[in-house]
């Protein structure tokens, strides 16, 4: 048994040295395209058809057209996650395009966080437009 261990022991001393003798051969720059054909034989995953929903060109074209119509936009934002909620594009579309319309806040379900939270996220929200919180009960 003690031969066995010392027959493994230099198999792995001669694996070790020879992996140093590689590595040291080894130029990144003749390996730089190493990865280049992995992208190749990527296929596509099954996308669920939820993830599709919102990415319509027609819902967007009906969005702009009620901003078109309208002089306010309430623009409502869960108090949970708020920078999550915003649509940034939205916003700077109607800073650009939209000088005369207003835009406010408000911010839903504050009932589900703490109070001092959502005067952080009001006080926050303001320097951007006008922001209201909103609990319904």
């Amino acid at each position: 048994m003690q031969a066995e261990q010392e027959e493994k022991g230099a198999d792995l001393a001669a694996l070790f040295s020879s992996a140093n003798e590689r590595n040291s051969k080894y130029s990144a720059v003749t390996d730089k395209d190493f990865h280049k054909m992995d992208l190749i034989h990527v296929k596509d995953e099954v996308r669920h058809p939820i993830f599709d929903k919102g990415l319509s060109k027609r819902i967007w074209e009906e969005l702009y057209k009620v901003i078109d119509s309208s002089d306010v936009i309430i623009y409502t934002i869960d108090a949970r996650d708020p920078n999550g909620t915003r649509t940034k594009s939205l916003e700077e579309h109607l800073k650009r395009n939209c000088p005369a319309k207003h835009l406010v806040f408000v911010l839903n379900k504050c009932d589900l966080v703490p109070t001092s939270v959502t005067q952080k996220w009001v006080k926050y929200l303001q320097q951007f437009a006008p922001t209201l919180a909103f609990q319904a009960s």
